[in-house]
């Protein structure tokens, strides 16, 4: 898996309710979990390679020493192992993760 962002909404005022209804829809087993304004989370690699879901608010991702902005409608595909460390926006975020495509056989 290569590191990349992409569009899961067209909508440039996507919600989380849509969000939530595309996982749904597709079968997606996805982790909730939220940031609160200017928080952060240390330098840290995961074990497995990931995607990000952005529902509310604004958070980035500083990977490999690049900052990455996520918006509503926004997702991120992390590889394995890739450090990364974050911060939320100004009115924090909203945010769900989910297994890489090869562990979730309906990405």
């Amino acid at each position: 898996m290569d590191l990349r962002k992409y569009r899961w909404s067209k909508d440039y005022e996507s919600a989380e309710e849509e969000l939530e209804g595309l996982l749904a829809a597709m079968n997606i087993t996805a982790e909730r979990w939220t940031l609160e304004s200017g928080q952060t989370f240390p330098m840290q690699t995961c074990a497995l390679d990931k995607r990000l879901w952005c529902a509310e608010g604004s958070l980035t991702l500083t990977v490999n020493g690049k900052p990455i902005s996520l918006q509503p409608g926004d997702a991120l595909e992390l590889p394995a192992y890739m450090a990364h460390e974050a911060v939320a926006g100004i009115s924090g975020c909203a945010c769900y993760e989910s297994p890489a495509p090869a562990l979730n056989p309906a990405i």
